[in-house]
């Protein structure tokens, strides 16, 4: 990809300020889920309204960064040092209780209750694939619906996984819309008739138990009467995450097949006429070593050769320059891997800033990305 004129002073603050949610992927081990704990104190200091920071992670990581308790999928108030002008909250997805709320919204009160309770109901809500990324557009819903917040900060899952709640609607109507489905339940919660049928529900009978297989068609009988409903509102909230009121950004670390993976990410974001609104980079080599004068002093010393110091000088500090030479090789590198990133504005994480291990660490890196510090290179 060719090199871009892009900013690297610009904070990625502005962008946040005029979008109701964010989205923020990224491969795993990048920072994801720290970049997205700092910008959600940073947006809670600086707009007027509540801010959720949700995350999609099994890794689980949230909690920890930000030294709160989380179960289920309550949000919990996170208690921020000094003045602010609105709350934060955080909330971690369990795709159990996510699904059951989608149910007990979509469904009457009784056939909700039997629904919970089919045996094969808790399976697939446990285990379902892509169930978390449907979950998640349920819980999304939800909050989106309560008006609590001003803004919501979704933080997805490695990047491989991280578009997948964008297809997940789809996914749940055709499963439940199946023809081998329709066929078993007929329609109305029996077996279709003839032959075939009696044989397969024979057979069923034997490898599954008679009680087992009526719950399956018990289940599917009565999911028919509710996924329509359950579809319709997530494809509406996945609809919200790829509209103009939100925003994508993506985390990475400078290195080449890091930045790949970004690409390819991107492209998936391209197929749905999405691009990223900005690049956070974590752990790029600190200002010193971009600077051309620095690296050509440091390597006069190395080579020895019209060094700007004495000779003892020289020798003493030849082993420090050849760590400097190392790390401008670095940063020169990264150079090359920043202009090929697909965004046109990107906040750099210097590498000596160390991964926050306590709120007042995120505060700190949250007034970085929302202000920027970097000079232009």
């Amino acid at each position: 990809m060719a090199a871009r004129s892009r900013s690297l002073t610009a904070g990625l603050g502005e962008t946040v300020s005029g979008r109701s949610l964010l989205v923020i992927a990224g491969s795993g081990g990048v920072g994801k889920t720290t970049v997205s704990a700092s910008l959600g104190l940073a947006a809670a200091q600086q707009l007027d309204g509540d801010v959720l920071v949700l995350t999609i992670d099994p890794a689980r990581r949230l909690a920890a960064a930000l030294g709160i308790d989380i179960e289920g999928n309550d949000a919990v108030n996170v208690p921020i040092p000094g003045q602010r002008t609105s709350n934060l909250y955080a909330a971690m997805l369990d795709p159990g209780p996510a699904w059951d709320a989608m149910i007990q919204t979509e469904a009457t009160p009784e056939i909700a209750e039997r629904i919970l309770r089919n045996s094969v109901y808790r399976r697939i809500a446990d285990t379902f694939v892509h169930g978390n990324d449907y979950a998640a557009l349920g819980w999304l819903d939800a909050a989106i619906e309560s008006e609590r917040y001003r803004l919501i900060i979704v933080d997805t899952p490695p990047s491989q996984n991280a578009l997948d709640f964008f297809d997940a609607p789809a996914r749940v109507s055709e499963f439940f819309g199946s023809s081998l489905l329709g066929w078993l339940t007929g329609g109305d919660g029996t077996l279709v008739g003839g032959a075939a049928a009696k044989t397969f529900a024979s057979l069923a009978d034997k490898l599954l138990g008679a009680e087992f297989f009526a719950d399956v068609v018990e289940f599917f009988q009565l999911m028919s009467g509710v996924v329509p409903g359950m579809v319709e509102r997530t494809t509406a909230v996945a609809n919200d995450l790829a509209g103009d009121d939100a925003a994508f950004f993506a985390v990475t670390a400078p290195s080449t097949d890091v930045v790949e993976k970004l690409d390819r990410l991107a492209t998936s974001l391209e197929s749905r006429d999405l691009t990223f609104d900005g690049v956070v980079v974590n752990g790029v080599e600190p200002d010193v070593f971009w600077d051309p004068k620095v690296y050509d002093v440091a390597t006069r010393v190395v080579e020895n050769t019209k060094s700007p110091l004495t000779v003892s000088a020289t020798a003493l500090l030849a082993p420090g320059a050849e760590y400097v030479v190392e790390r401008c090789e670095v940063a020169n590198a990264q150079r090359a891997v920043l202009a090929a990133l697909p965004a046109s504005v990107i906040s750099t994480i210097p590498r000596l800033v160390h991964s926050p291990t306590d709120v007042d660490g995120l505060l700190a890196l949250g007034q970085i990305l929302w202000h920027g510090t970097v000079d232009e290179q």
